[in-house]
């Protein structure tokens, strides 16, 4: 059971692809078709170089019987062409049959019942095959039977009371019985008449199989090409297989065309069955071009089948077009409000970017501002820390002088009292004179402040040196640790920029201070102003 299954989804499938492998040729064949229309002229002007030359080929021979045959030759480009024209060349070859022979006047008499037929004079046709004499020739000529079967299928087609219709149906039947018991089995004539009987019966296979067998033989130059082919789509419209049917209407329409014919079925007939598809557009274009051709044609019997469903089709393509611009008209007005929303919200972003802007900027500033607080902050944290070192120092120095100096006091004390307890007056005045002098004093203070000072700032020499130019740096002596004029900017270093405190730290006068400072500033490498400053950041 399994297996059964399987095998039915598989030929589904199988049926399934070679479906859509042919949509897909046809497809393809109409956008080649789309193409050979929309370039039609190309070939029309070959037919109308051949015609050309057929004249002029005309025009120099003299012979009557030569120009009889050139004759049939231009009637044969014209038949399909433009069919006035053809009734005209007919009319020539018969006046000019009237002087070779009765077999020469039978042709011109079918070439103009073929005329006549074709401009939709039918019984006239009909008048003037009855004018053929039936030579032993005649009987045997297809193309004599021919006419009579198409014109009589003519009639028919134009008929509209049912018994003269079944009159010229039983005709038609007998002259597709006599074409194909004359015929040669191997040509056009005796297989699409023996089809058409076959199609009359309702034997669809046999007559697809019979006519499927004679197409494969056919050559792209072979003149009943398109008739074959468009025999073909009519076996498979009454066998009711549309896609099969609109695959050989479209390539007989590619032949008519190629051929440059102006009186054909095909191409009217496909576009019946598009229309039908729902292929408005398409459908519109061919009876359009069908209806261009006929009227290039002049056959007015073509006219008749076209007019029959162009109105329906132009109304559909109406309707089509209305349709696609309404929504293109739709689409339009929605494209604008997308538009002018998309412009409104292009305005909106941009007034929004422009403050996002403006508050970026402004946090932009608030953090540079922030970040310069920052930087001050730390170089007064630096300051802080550095002042605090430096009170530190100083206030350990101040307190080891003052601790020196009282015990200093106290020993002095203790030995002053011990004398005047036990001594005299020479001995005290001794012991005075004995003692350290101030000015002692002052320089072992002056050489403790120069050591603190150069363990909180050790390079403050060679930095100074750096402000000052090459031949005027300050260079120390052994044993020297800062001269006078490097003590007073050392206090400057240490925030003391005072000259009078300056002056009475270090016991100078104020002049004194006053005539270092200008010294200074005469060797500085920098404006004598900008020296301090430059001297508080090493």
């Amino acid at each position: 059971m399994f297996r059964y299954s399987a095998f039915i989804v598989f030929l589904l499938c199988f049926y399934s692809g070679l479906t859509a492998g042919d949509k897909t040729d046809d497809d393809i064949l109409l956008l080649k078709l789309d193409k050979m229309i929309q370039q039609r002229e190309t070939y029309q002007k070959k037919v109308e170089k051949d015609i050309a030359e057929l004249r002029r080929t005309l025009d120099y021979v003299g012979d009557d019987r030569a120009r009889f045959d050139i004759l049939g030759d231009l009637f044969v480009k014209y038949r399909s062409f433009r069919v006035d024209t053809a009734l005209i060349i007919a009319e020539e070859r018969l006046e000019l049959a009237d002087g070779l022979g009765e077999e020469y006047v039978n042709q011109g008499l079918m070439n103009l019942a073929d005329a006549l037929n074709k401009v939709g004079k039918h019984e006239n046709a009909l008048g003037i095959l009855d004018k053929v004499k039936r030579t032993e020739a005649v009987r045997k000529d297809t193309y004599f039977y021919y006419l009579y079967h198409t014109t009589y299928l003519s009639c028919y087609s134009d008929e509209m009371e049912v018994s003269k219709k079944q009159l010229f149906m039983r005709q038609i039947r007998a002259y597709k019985d006599t074409l194909v018991a004359i015929s040669d089995p191997n040509t056009a004539s005796y297989v699409t008449n023996k089809c058409g009987s076959l199609s009359l019966q309702g034997k669809w296979d046999e007559a697809i199989r019979i006519l499927t067998g004679y197409y494969e033989r056919c050559t792209d130059d072979d003149p009943d090409k398109a008739r074959v082919e468009y025999l073909l789509a009519e076996l498979y419209l009454g066998k009711r297989d549309v896609q099969l049917a609109k695959h050989y209407l479209i390539r007989a329409s590619i032949t008519d065309i190629t051929n440059a014919k102006k009186v054909y079925m095909s191409l009217q007939q496909l576009a019946i069955l598009l229309f039908q598809e729902g292929d408005i557009e398409r459908a519109y274009n061919y009876i359009s071009c069908s209806l261009e051709d006929v009227n290039f044609g002049k056959a007015r019997y073509r006219i008749v089948d076209i007019a029959e469903y162009l109105p329906i089709i132009k109304a559909a393509n109406d309707s089509r077009v209305k349709a696609d611009r309404d929504r293109v008209l739709f689409f339009l007005l929605v494209l604008s409000i997308l538009v002018i929303t998309l412009i409104i919200a292009f305005f909106v972003l941009r007034q929004k970017n422009r403050k996002l802007l403006r508050v970026r900027q402004s946090l932009a500033e608030q953090n540079q501002r922030l970040q310069e607080m920052t930087e001050n902050l730390t170089r007064m944290n630096e300051e802080i820390k550095e002042s605090n070192h430096i009170k530190e120092e100083y206030i350990g120095l101040l307190f080891n002088i003052c601790s020196e100096y009282i015990y200093k006091q106290e020993t002095e004390r203790k030995s002053l009292l011990k004398i005047v307890n036990t001594g005299s007056m020479a001995d005290i005045s001794k012991m005075l004179h004995n003692q350290s002098s101030t000015t002692e004093d002052f320089k072992l203070f002056i050489s403790k402040f120069d050591t603190i000072f150069l363990s909180i700032f050790p390079d403050f020499v060679e930095s100074f040196n750096t402000l000052l130019k090459e031949d005027e740096r300050i260079l120390l002596k052994e044993g020297e640790l800062l001269t006078p004029e490097l003590r007073i900017y050392a206090l400057i270093r240490l925030g003391i920029d005072d000259n009078s405190k300056i002056a009475n730290f270090l016991h100078y006068s104020l002049q004194t201070v006053y005539n270092y400072r200008l010294k200074m500033r005469n060797k500085a490498i920098i404006p004598g102003k900008d020296l301090v400053v430059q001297v508080q950041k090493l």
